[in-house]
């Protein structure tokens, strides 16, 4: 099925239509019966914060991070030309990705999306400062882990090996998991 970030995808080509997919896909799995909590880290022109919106446009709050001005603006211009209200259901913030997770409680966003500078020093680092902040039933999507950028290959590769992530799909250039679900101790 097409949607507007299907077509942003495939004209400003930050995506693919597979990364769109997923992002979808991952937003369809998250709780329908409360309200929702998405960050996006790099606003890029808008594909992935409305790939969320194209599967789910009720009950749910996309917060955009990103470091330059220009890409905030065009991020807020899509998704205000696709429904989306401004500061209601999407904010974009002009801040430091890492700086940002400080804004937020441990275990309050239900999906984290990476998508900034494709370095593997960022891309732990930026980890390191959100995962905390997914719940254990939250997922993270993660952008160029297949491609060109073998920084991020290595740092979802670092976590998983570590334990600190679990896998669920690979698809386009994209990576999808989640925190382990933390484990009940064993009665004595």
């Amino acid at each position: 099925m097409s949607c507007d970030a299907h077509k942003l995808a495939v004209t400003r080509r930050f995506l693919d239509w597979a990364d769109v997919d997923l992002i979808r896909e991952l937003t369809a799995l998250l709780d329908r019966d409360r309200d929702v909590v998405v960050v996006d880290l790099g606003a890029g022109s808008g594909t992935t914060a409305g790939a969320v919106w194209a599967e789910r446009s009720q009950r749910i709050r996309i917060t955009t991070y990103d470091i330059d001005p220009t890409n905030l603006h065009w991020s807020g211009v899509f998704m205000s030309n696709i429904g989306a209200a401004i500061d209601e259901a999407w904010q974009g913030h002009l801040k430091d990705s890492t700086e940002a997770a400080a804004d937020w409680g441990d275990e309050s966003i239900d999906l984290l999306m990476l998508d900034t500078s494709h370095t593997y020093e960022q891309t732990v680092a930026e980890l390191a400062a959100w995962l905390p902040k997914v719940r254990r039933d939250g997922w993270v999507w993660c952008h160029d882990y297949r491609g060109d950028y073998p920084g991020v290959t290595q740092a979802i590769d670092d976590l998983v090996g570590a334990g600190d992530i679990e896998t669920w799909k690979v698809e386009g250039l994209g990576w999808s998991g989640n925190r382990p679900r933390m484990t009940q101790p064993e009665a004595a």
